[in-house]
């Protein structure tokens, strides 16, 4: 692995996934640009539509390549590209949906044309669907559900 363990790196996702051996990671956590126009301090948040699929389908092959066999890809995205990247996970890059989970959240940006943002949209990717890691049963990473 040409990156070390335990540290953050900042670069292009796409260069940094490269300088890492096939099959050396165990979770992979993505929430890339939602494409929708946001103000990002250096990176540019209106690619055409056709380009933004070819990108996500570049960095989400190589998410599948670095990830282990028995590793676990989550997802976050927005409304305006979930299917279609759900799709582009699936289909292009090979992986199995194990869940599309709904992350409802009361804080954000107050919208005056619209409804505001109350969700996100995340999914739980696998290699193999009989071969993974799921802490379901640790104590230490449950959550009691709200009543």
């Amino acid at each position: 692995m040409g990156l070390g363990q335990n540290k953050v790196y900042q670069g292009d996702c796409l260069q940094r996934l490269a300088e890492i051996d096939a099959e050396a990671v165990d979770l992979a956590f993505a929430d890339p640009p939602f494409n929708i126009g946001y103000d990002y301090d250096l990176y540019d948040d209106r690619r055409s539509r056709n380009e933004y699929i070819q990108w996500s389908k570049a960095w989400m092959a190589a998410v599948y390549r670095v990830l282990k066999g028995t590793g676990t890809f989550w997802l976050a995205i927005g409304d305006e590209y979930a299917a279609e990247l759900k799709l582009i996970a699936q289909q292009d890059a090979g992986f199995i949906c194990r869940s599309w989970v709904i992350w409802y959240y009361t804080f954000g940006v107050n919208c005056v044309r619209g409804f505001s943002r109350s969700h996100t949209h995340l999914f739980h990717f696998v290699k193999d669907p009989d071969r993974f890691t799921f802490n379901g049963h640790n104590e230490a990473v449950r959550v009691p559900s709200a009543q």
